[in-house]
């Protein structure tokens, strides 16, 4: 089989959890790419998938780490998958999506040649299935502004999110074994430690002209009922907050004494985060608020915006 993209130093690892429908989309998908690269499949449905894997044309090695019945074991499950992954880079890819593979391999290039960079990141855009089709939706994180001081790269970033940036698997490793020894159980708060160790590792090279995956965005059928699965554990970012800084004071500790120096002591790390992420996203989304309520409402074709993003690698 003749390839049109070859990735030799990146790791995809496909998180899988029930929705056999989009476990059947991304297999059809991948192989619509003819991309080479290693796919570490880690499942944690209640019935295994691997039939449906089987048909995945490039390299592959499927596991299956039993039901994530609970968030404890799903990220277990992430964490085995890291360390199943035998390549220097690793890019998450959950079932649903749809990866850029010629755009991941500009990022695997810029890793390769640029040590003193942790993660490369691209455009991420929603999308939806409309009669079986892609219907694109509105872009999912902000732009990013990178800088050679940690400090300045949070302030500057505060909602930067790390999760579908090109990562080295070291610090993947060293991210999720925290997570799974401290027993952190929602999504919020290993999104929080994802998100701030990524950046203090070092610099992060923004692509800000070209995508590198289509997030789907609707609810699962597993999720239906409890609503979106950021905001089971906690409705909104301030009640987080209350419970991460009272209940994971240890592993906060550990991180300030090992990653994060320049915040020494634990209160200061708490007064610092309650001002520049929680206080700075209420202000920021009721002022957000206001003007949306005096805008008008601009009806815009995206498929015609994207066409300077490359959209065409990514659906045919």
């Amino acid at each position: 089989m003749k390839f049109d993209t070859e990735l030799k130093h990146t790791s995809f690892l496909i998180l899988v959890k029930d929705e056999i429908f989009f476990s059947k989309k991304l297999v059809n998908y991948i192989n619509s790419k003819k991309v080479k690269a290693e796919f570490i499949i880690a499942d944690g449905s209640k019935r295994k998938q691997n039939k449906i894997f089987d048909k995945l044309k490039s390299k592959k090695s499927y596991y299956y780490f039993g039901e994530d019945k609970n968030t404890e074991k799903f990220f277990l499950k992430i964490l085995k998958g890291i360390q199943k992954c035998s390549k220097k880079f690793i890019f998450f890819c959950d079932q649903d999506d749809l990866v850029n593979f010629k755009t991941i391999k500009k990022h695997e290039d810029f890793l390769i040649k640029n040590k003193n960079y942790s993660a490369v990141r691209g455009l991420i855009y929603n999308f939806t299935y409309f009669n079986n089709k892609v219907k694109l939706l509105g872009k999912q994180y902000n732009n990013y502004t990178d800088l050679n001081t940690f400090l300045f790269r949070h302030l500057l970033n505060v909602n930067f999110r790390a999760y579908y940036n090109l990562r080295r698997k070291s610090d993947l490793i060293k991210i999720y074994k925290l997570v799974v020894k401290y027993k952190l159980n929602d999504f919020r708060s290993t999104e929080f430690i994802n998100d701030i160790l990524t950046l203090r590792f070092n610099r992060i090279k923004s692509f800000n002209k070209e995508i590198s995956v289509l997030r789907w965005a609707g609810v699962k059928k597993r999720d239906s009922k409890k609503g979106h699965i950021i905001n089971q554990h906690h409705k909104t970012r301030f009640y987080w907050f209350k419970y991460f800084f009272s209940k994971h004071e240890n592993l906060i500790t550990k991180i300030l004494n090992e990653e994060i120096k320049i915040f020494k002591n634990f209160n200061t790390f708490k007064i610092y985060i309650l001002l520049t992420d929680i206080l700075y996203n209420f202000l920021q989304k009721n002022i957000e608020r206001v003007v949306n309520k005096f805008k008008k409402k601009r009806n815009i074709n995206l498929e015609k915006k994207l066409v300077k993003f490359k959209i065409c690698e990514i659906i045919d």
